[in-house]
């Protein structure tokens, strides 16, 4: 499957009706977050939720120890938040903003509500074991592709969730977190990236990478 098919019709939006997915687009409070702003914090309170519209981030858990690891990236679609807001525990991760986010933020008693309704429980179920197949699927890259194509599959997703400019899109990923992300070192990241950026597909800055020919990336991530 293509990258492009493996993200068309993600998250909840593809688990509802369309006048369902418009009620929770509209619903709550607009807001705008800017590349490495910060949703939520782990270990913090609060039941209120993140519905994504356009961009992505990523989900990011500590350690006491001090480690901390990249869990996965949500996109235009995804729910954040909805775990805290449904059993009432902590944050059980960080989120910040990958790209130029636009979301709807809605208090917790307000979506439970959403969910009270038959149709809508049924397909946030289904939403969630999505979640988990996407997160199998993640791991099964992880050991089976080679780190140049995971390294291009997992930009490929970030630029279609980003969904700005169909030419170009700068993301905020440092290279270590690209490394954590797709399971790989941060040197063999270092190295796929240079071949990415000799081959004019990319474009490398401090903390971030731009997508310079998306077509070509998507090429080379379906190998």
């Amino acid at each position: 499957m293509s990258v492009d098919a493996e993200r068309a019709g993600n998250g909840i939006r593809a688990f509802i009706s369309a006048a369902d997915w418009d009620g929770l687009g509209t619903s709550g409070v607009r807001r705008v977050f800017r590349p490495g702003d910060q949703l939520c914090r782990q270990g913090d309170s609060g039941d209120h939720v993140f519905v994504l519209l356009a961009g992505a981030v990523k989900v990011v858990r500590s350690e006491a120890a001090g480690g901390q690891a990249v869990l996965t990236v949500r996109y235009a679609g995804d729910i954040i938040g909805d775990i805290a807001a449904i059993d009432g525990g902590q944050r059980s991760a960080s989120v910040s903003a990958l790209t130029v986010l636009t979301c709807r933020l809605l208090h917790g008693p307000d979506f439970r509500r959403f969910l009270e309704r038959r149709e809508v429980a049924a397909g946030f179920t289904r939403y969630a074991f999505s979640r988990l197949r996407e997160s199998d699927s993640q791991r099964t890259e992880l050991a089976v592709l080679p780190v140049l194509q995971r390294v291009a599959r997992a930009l490929v997703r970030l630029h279609v969730a980003a969904a700005i400019d169909p030419g170009r899109t700068t993301i905020d990923l440092p290279q270590q977190d690209l490394a954590e992300l797709i399971g790989a070192s941060r040197n063999a990241v270092v190295l796929a990236l240079g071949v990415l950026r000799a081959e004019r597909l990319i474009d490398t800055g401090r903390r971030c990478i731009t997508i310079v020919d998306a077509g070509g990336l998507r090429r080379r991530a379906n190998g």
